[in-house]
This record gives structure tokens, sequence and C-alpha cells, in this order.
């Protein structure tokens, strides 16, 4: 489902010292995962959770990132790398 691959990119993210784990403050990278360690662990504690709960979740996860992300892009962090996926999708029109 989208949250447990939302929360499982972010950890692979956070994970990468080359890319984004590399780059965040230490400070946000603990904010980060501890959000993250918090989401996968309910997730796998409520596999049969239905859609709505999976979206709250992914919603609370979301609100914690999101502004973390906007700051370390807003610097220019990125280096060209895109941001982590995230369930607003105005304008996508990938191929």
């Amino acid at each position: 489902m989208f949250s447990c691959r939302y929360a499982y990119s972010l950890k692979t993210q956070l994970n990468d010292k080359e890319k984004l784990g590399g780059k965040l403050s230490s400070d946000d990278k603990s904010t980060i995962e501890s959000a993250v360690e918090e989401q996968i662990k309910w997730l796998e504690s409520n596999p049969g959770a239905e859609v709505d709960e999976l979206k709250e979740h992914k919603k609370q996860l979301e609100e914690i990132v999101n502004p973390i992300m906007t700051k370390f892009y807003s610097q220019g962090g990125s280096d060209g790398a895109p941001p982590p996926p995230s369930s607003h999708k105005h304008g996508d029109h990938s191929l």
C-alpha cells in the first residue's frame, strides 16, 4: 500500500549517505528517522488496516517530513535529486 512505500522509501533515502541521508542536519535526520520507524512499526503491527487508517498515518508522517524536506530543498540541498514521493500529485503527468 502507498503508506508502506512512502515510509520505506524515506528510510532508504535516509540510509543513503551519498544522497539525502548525508545532507540533512543530524536533528532533521533524527526527526524523520523517528517518525518513519514509528510509522513502520504501526504498519507491521496493523497489516489489516483499512485504507482510511493508512491514509491518516501517511498524512501524519507527511506532516513531520514535508516541512523538513521543504526547508532542505529551498536551501538548494537536493543537488538535482527529486524530493521523496508524496500523496500530492498536482500536475503529475508521469509517463
